[in-house]
């Protein structure tokens, strides 16, 4: 786990504003459309020894393993195994430091700001949430910001962690440029999620996770690798014009989604995220997507609320028990078998995925054969389609 230091006072190393190449291209040979299965524990053990093998400790590989696999395991394989190679390039690249010493750069009060030293955004959110929960244990609410930071992942896990303590949390954060405001066609946000859980007595949290694009970066690698396409209204084409080819969309920009809704909501991220606890903005960094070496400094800001310190436990308890059972009871809309609350979707296919295997597009199993060769480790292979249908039983 990295080293904290003395609270001490950093600033981000900024590269030329507005840097932002374009991506190589990422088409390949034709792909199969059907996905192999893998052993959940196989692959997150896998994960972790690439990473120890280029530097990261065996606590570090394994927070960001498992994270990686999870967001498979979800079905959201934008944030899952397709950016392990991303990470490997730029640890080699010296764009994300593994094992970076961070400190806390400020604490008052209820409020803290951690220097991430450019390390694993998944250490650095993983601190902040630990810090902001501590925080609202004594005094009822906390903010917890982050700079010089890197991607940590999606964001629903480290909300479900405090969460699961009965603390309501959000956590925010900006990205690389790759999204234009709303009549722009600049790429002058990132798709910046937000995230945020809330307890619910005897049943998992509510967990709403989503970035502020139409859709997500890592989607659209994913479809451009795969040789797919992707849904009109998501991006521009570098002529400013509406494509459905993701090869033309990483050249062009993201859109936001909503149009003016979503934008704004960047905005307000933007600032809450990146310019409260002093990170870079997203149109002053370079994404590792284009130099892996580039260290970018993003930010992120953890906000946990403790219900008790509001109206009383037993009060927000009833009321979210309240909501929870009658959205889920409520009149079904024609062509629709449930009503699902955020987070449920995504739950469930992690519980099939745990038991019956972890689906992975063929471009991302020819990654991960690539990189058992480069370190000299066995590559995993699929589990049959017997295994899973007995597991699945």
């Amino acid at each position: 786990m990295s080293g904290l230091g003395s609270a001490t006072t950093t600033t981000n190393a900024a590269p030329a504003a507005g840097a932002r190449s374009r991506l190589p291209s990422l088409v390949g040979a034709p792909l199969s459309d059907q996905p192999r299965h893998f052993d959940y524990a196989d692959l997150t053990a896998f994960t972790t020894a690439v990473l120890q093998a280029v530097g990261c400790s065996a606590t570090e590989a394994r927070r960001v393993a498992k994270c990686l696999v999870e967001a498979d395991a979800r079905g959201l394989p934008s944030h899952g195994l397709l950016r392990l190679p991303l990470y490997v390039s730029s640890v080699e690249a010296g764009g994300i430091v593994p094992d970076a010493p961070m400190s806390w750069a400020h604490e008052y009060g209820a409020t803290a700001t951690l220097d991430a030293g450019f390390g694993f955004g998944h250490t650095a959110i993983a601190l902040a949430i630990d810090k902001a929960g501590g925080l609202a244990r004594t005094y009822g609410c906390a903010v917890v910001g982050v700079r010089r930071s890197t991607h940590f992942g999606m964001a629903a896990p480290w909300v479900e962690r405090l969460a699961a303590r009965g603390i309501v949390t959000f956590v925010l954060s900006n990205t690389g440029p790759s999204m234009a405001p709303f009549g722009s066609a600049e790429p002058l946000l990132g798709t910046n999620p937000i995230s945020i859980g809330f307890p619910v007595d005897g049943r998992p949290p509510v967990v709403l996770d989503m970035a502020t694009s139409a859709g997500a970066f890592g989607r659209i690698v994913a479809a451009a690798k795969n040789g797919g396409e992707i849904p009109e209204g998501w991006a521009l084409d570098a002529a400013g014009a509406p494509t459905t080819d993701p090869e033309a969309a990483l050249k062009g920009v993201l859109l936001p989604f909503g149009e003016h809704k979503g934008s704004g909501l960047a905005i307000a991220i933007e600032l809450l995220a990146a310019a409260l606890p002093g990170a870079l903005l997203s149109h002053q960094i370079t994404d590792i997507w284009v130099d892996p070496g580039s260290r970018m400094g993003t930010g992120h800001l953890v906000i946990a609320i403790h219900p008790g310190s509001l109206t009383g436990t037993n009060t927000y308890t009833e009321q979210a028990t309240e909501l929870v059972d009658r959205v889920s009871t409520s009149t079904l809309a024609a062509g629709h078998p449930a009503v699902r609350l955020p987070g449920d979707v995504e739950r469930h296919q992690s519980d099939a995925a745990h038991e019956g295997g972890v689906a992975l597009a063929e471009s991302t199993t020819a990654d991960l054969d690539r990189l058992a060769s480069r370190f000299s480790l066995t590559r995993i292979q699929p589990i049959d389609t017997t295994h899973r249908n007995e597991a699945k039983e």
